[in-house]
């Protein structure tokens, strides 16, 4: 019996709770076996009854909250079988078919699978659940029949960002009660460092974990090494959602992250400035002052003739490297080789135009003058005031930038989609390859990123622009924005969203544009021309890099 045992549990996915077995053993004389076991101390509680002369077996699973209950059918079911003390009065009487109908009286859903033992040939598994179990976890028939034996032992999650711990306490537990999270929150900075060394021994990895979008093409493009795949749960739901966190997710036609939120960016101005130099702030109106490159030019030219040299369109040139960015037709990397797109010259020749004919406040991005300039605090070398029209920043901009540091001109803000679509940040989740509860991973996945009930609260509550373009359509028109006087940024924010190019993304970017960053800073500043510049930056990419 207990070799069998070992078997039975080995072949089903039951290994790990082997010592966990309560088994109620009965024989009958040299008849073969009938068991009856019970597993009293899992966080995933089911029970197993196994005939091994009909070579068929019985599991229920059930809510942990139901336990009790299921006990005390355990118990009636043990005292069935010790009422018999023979084969012929265990089949005369129908005790197994007695047993089967208690446990389908508590666990009424079934689904048949089948299993291949060794040695003991083709066995029969009922799989029975009750009604709360399939409630709070409508999938758990999709799994595997080992996930599903290990389904309350605990996900681990890792992330670097708090917002998903928030998302896991407040509204995936409450929607799936049975599924225990196991979440490590790692800083930013030491995330990778964290995560690669267990993704390539395969020890202590995490089954789920979060990818910022410095980083997530690093991993997307070692996909098929250390990441899932995701594109049968993509292709499930890509009808309803924003197209971009998919395409920067995407590597050789597979899906390996998928993003519950977007990060599309907009041009935010100081209405008060837009009247006084404009003569409006109606944000159809001033995007046509905005509408593309030349027009934003022409526009700085204006704000500054019109202010006596008082009112720059910018406090900073490195606003304009995220638009510019979005704006390219290729990627940096294209058949192995560095590509420069004209968009990055483009880019270059704005920053250097805005500088020398000052028509930008001449700070670093994120600098204390940056800063400064949203509350109308800037000033010169001399101390004589600078007004800062505008600023390029993303959804999260608004939020956690400009208004912590607006001070009295709260209220005085609009916003409008300027001369391009262009995104600036996010957060994707991704499984590893090998866990041993994939579709609990991808489960886990596609509810955080894709599910209209919970991406509906999480919009409302927190205000995030979410990937799901029905809960969009659902709620966009209930919002309006006292810091941009009334305004709905949701609705501009997911029109930008849906035109964002998500295919320009490598995993090199973030190496290459710091490289491009230093020659662009010298070409602005007079030191090099564009050619030496391009030329400077294309040598650093091919010895460093290889490119």
């Amino acid at each position: 019996m207990k070799k069998f045992l070992c078997l039975l549990l080995l072949a089903l996915g039951f290994k790990a709770y082997a010592k966990d077995i309560k088994v109620f053993d009965f024989r009958f004389s040299d008849e073969k076996e009938i068991a009856f076991y019970l597993n009293e101390s899992s966080s995933e509680n089911y029970t197993f009854f196994f005939d091994e002369k009909k070579a068929e077996a019985n599991v229920v699973f059930c809510d942990e909250t139901e336990y009790n209950e299921l006990k005390k059918i355990a118990f009636e079911c043990k005292v069935l079988m010790n009422s018999v003390s023979n084969r012929t009065a265990y089949e005369e009487q129908n005790i197994y078919q007695k047993i089967i109908s208690k446990l389908k009286t508590f666990a009424p859903n079934i689904t048949e699978e089948y299993e291949s033992l060794d040695d003991y040939g083709l066995t029969k598994i009922n799989i029975l659940y009750t009604k709360k179990i399939l409630a709070v976890n409508p999938d758990i028939k999709r799994m595997t029949f080992n996930e599903r034996s290990q389904f309350g032992k605990g996900l681990v999650v890792w992330s670097f960002t708090d917002e998903l711990q928030t998302m896991i306490d407040k509204y995936y537990k409450h929607d799936h009660p049975s599924v225990k999270i196991d979440y490590s929150l790692i800083p930013t900075d030491q995330f990778p460092d964290k995560l690669d060394p267990v993704l390539a021994s395969g020890n202590g990895t995490p089954d789920v974990f979060a990818l910022e979008d410095a980083f997530v093409r690093k991993y997307v493009e070692q996909g098929d090494t250390f990441l899932l795949d995701l594109t049968d749960v993509y292709n499930e739901v890509k009808n309803k959602m924003i197209p971009y966190p998919f395409e920067v997710a995407t590597y050789k036609g597979k899906v390996y992250a998928m993003s519950w939120q977007v990060c599309p960016g907009a041009f935010f101005y100081r209405r008060s400035l837009a009247k006084k130099y404009l003569g409006t702030d109606d944000p159809t109106t001033i995007q046509n002052y905005f509408k593309n490159w030349d027009a934003f030019l022409a526009t700085a030219r204006q704000l500054k003739k019109a202010s006596g040299g008082k009112c720059v369109v910018l406090s900073t040139t490195g606003d304009l490297f995220k638009p510019f960015q979005s704006s390219r037709k290729s990627p940096w990397i294209q058949d192995g080789k560095l590509v420069v797109d004209p968009a990055m010259k483009d880019y270059m020749k704005m920053a250097k135009t805005l500088k020398d004919e000052g028509l930008e406040g001449r700070q670093g991005q994120w600098s204390e003058g940056w800063f400064a300039g949203f509350k109308g605090g800037l000033k010169d070398e001399y101390g004589n005031p600078i007004e800062v029209f505008g600023t390029f920043l993303p959804t999260w901009g608004l939020h956690y930038v400009i208004k912590p540091n607006a001070g009295d001109t709260a209220g005085d803000w609009g916003m409008i989609e300027g001369p391009t679509p262009y995104r600036w940040g996010g957060t994707w989740l991704a499984a590893y390859k090998n866990t041993k509860i994939p579709n609990l991973a991808k489960n886990f996945i596609k509810y955080i990123a894709t599910d209209d009930g919970f991406l509906t609260r999480w919009a409302k509550d927190t205000g995030d622009l979410v990937s799901n373009n029905n809960v969009i359509d659902a709620i966009k028109d209930t919002y309006s924005e006292p810091f941009l006087n009334g305004q709905n940024p949701y609705t501009e924010f997911a029109k930008i969203a849906n035109r964002v190019n998500g295919n320009l993304n490598q995993g090199t970017d973030q190496a290459i544009e710091s490289f491009f960053g230093e020659v662009v800073g010298a070409y602005v500043n007079g030191e090099d021309s564009l050619e030496d510049a391009i030329h400077d930056f294309k040598y650093h990419v091919y010895y460093e890099l290889g490119y």
